[in-house]
């Protein structure tokens, strides 16, 4: 099976995705553990729902990216 060219170059930026998916992660996480260490209370929770989301979204690339190799595998 071949991809589509908007399949293909999806999953040609797809590695780049999702390395900048989880470097945010860890730059969220830096923040919400500085803000919790500093006793910000509401800055660690809001960067923590921050962080839930960016985790959501790095699983939600990976699953995308196998979901590519797969009809590409087809």
């Amino acid at each position: 099976y071949k991809l589509s060219y908007k399949d293909q170059r999806e999953l040609d930026g797809m590695e780049a995705a999702i390395l900048e998916a989880e470097e945010r992660v860890a730059a969220i996480e830096a923040e919400a553990a500085e803000r919790g260490g500093a006793g910000d209370h509401a800055a660690a929770t809001a960067a923590y729902e921050r962080l839930a989301s960016a985790q959501e979204e790095v699983r939600r690339l990976y699953e995308r990216w196998q979901e590519l190799e797969a009809m590409q595998g087809r």
